[in-house]
């Protein structure tokens, strides 16, 4: 299992997925503190002439701001680095090959699965970590507990969208086939959450931990309003394992 860990992180090390992904998660820990910092001084610089009253910023919106675009553009950067973990080997032949060896096919799933998730919990957490720092120097502390939460809000769902994304890649045959309809699934959940927040729903819904990203930050929600939404987040992402897993284990290769 080890020797699989080992070659599934640096191929995908080498092949710059993973560190897109990284570098993306850095690029906004870095960028949206002083971005907030100086956004009236950046406005009022490409509106001259207009006067323009902004009201200052908060160290909780710099953070917001890193949780969402990470949330966001951090997402489709993880779309296409995982859409084709198990559909590019199956079009090549490799898995095919691996699985000639004194391997099985749920190990084969377990050691990708691991790995992602891994570089998933390990990127966020820094990214977390450097912008409240940064954001810290700049601007003011946030709750150490409130930025805790809203980074485990976004570890759950970013795990979320990257299980659907090698469910597709495991159970289709191609990756563009796999990352076309994660990126769907992606836009559909945001469009359905515009009707499901405002119900009851809310409460067991995904898209909700994203919502409560600023509420959490803000310090105007806790832990209780999303542990529902948590606990289906998660629920959902192991009965997609599941199901990639059983289609897997049945599939002809």
């Amino acid at each position: 299992m080890k020797a699989l860990l080992m070659k599934e992180f640096k191929w995908n090390w080498r092949s710059f997925r993973y560190p897109a992904f990284l570098l993306v998660v850095l690029f906004f820990a870095l960028l949206d503190p002083p971005m907030m910092k100086y956004i009236n001084e950046i406005i009022g610089y490409f509106a001259e002439g207009f006067e323009m009253v902004m009201p200052d910023p908060t160290p909780g919106d710099a953070f917001v701001s890193y949780l969402s675009d990470v949330s966001q553009i951090g997402l489709f950067v993880l779309i296409f680095v995982i859409m084709g973990s198990v559909s590019r080997e199956k079009e090549s032949g490799i898995t095919g090959w691996m699985l000639s060896k004194p391997i099985s096919r749920w190990q084969y799933l377990a050691a990708k699965l691991l790995v992602h998730y891994a570089v998933i919990i390990f990127g966020l957490l820094a990214g977390s970590t450097l912008a409240y720092l940064y954001t810290m120097s700049l601007l003011g502390q946030i709750p150490l507990a409130e930025a805790l939460w809203g980074t485990a809000a976004l570890i759950a769902y970013t795990i979320f969208i990257a299980t659907i994304a090698f469910t597709f890649s495991t159970v289709l045959k191609s990756p563009l086939q796999a990352g076309g309809l994660t990126v769907g699934v992606f836009f559909l959940s945001g469009i359905l959450n515009l009707f499901v927040s405002k119900t009851a729903a809310a409460n067991f819904y995904p898209n909700t931990l994203l919502g409560q990203l600023k509420p959490l930050i803000d310090g105007t929600s806790g832990p209780a309003d999303i542990v529902g939404p948590l606990a289906i987040t998660m629920g959902l992402s192991v009965l997609l394992i599941a199901l990639a897993g059983i289609c897997f284990s049945r599939m002809e290769l």
